[in-house]
């Protein structure tokens, strides 16, 4: 059985092309469009890893979602990846992603910037889960 994939993201082109990249290379995918709509899809059936937008339009993003999945016993040892176009060594990033004085660090395995080469992504992802 292929190993599931949750993409979230609100951009529609970013998801769209993401489902090509992986299910071409054999992962089956599952999509949501903002945190809350992942944060239930992983309820209900927990994928073997998830690759999580960090600014969405609304106000439940990537942060939102990766510290409700790392609080969660029976979900916080899912690999998430982390993939934004905000740049990590940006004051934001370093702040959204616990690098600032007033924040706790915030748990991903990976932290990837848009654009991203496919080959990158599959080989992180082969790092975390191994093949389909």
């Amino acid at each position: 059985m292929p190993k599931e994939i949750l993409i979230v993201d609100d951009d529609p082109d970013f998801v769209e092309t993401m489902e090509i990249i992986l299910q071409g290379n054999g992962y089956k995918t599952r999509t949501a469009r903002n945190g809350e709509e992942a944060y239930e899809k992983v309820k209900e059936k927990v994928p073997n890893i998830i690759l999580l937008d960090i600014m969405m339009k609304t106000k439940t993003d990537g942060i939102w979602v990766s510290e409700k999945i790392r609080s969660d016993d029976k979900l916080k040892e899912i690999p998430i990846i982390m993939i934004t176009a905000v740049n990590k060594d940006s004051d934001m990033a370093k702040f959204h992603l616990g690098q600032h004085e007033d924040m706790e660090y915030m748990p991903v395995n990976v932290f990837m910037e848009k654009p991203i080469e496919a080959k990158d992504l599959l080989k992180e992802i082969k790092k975390l889960i191994g093949r389909p």
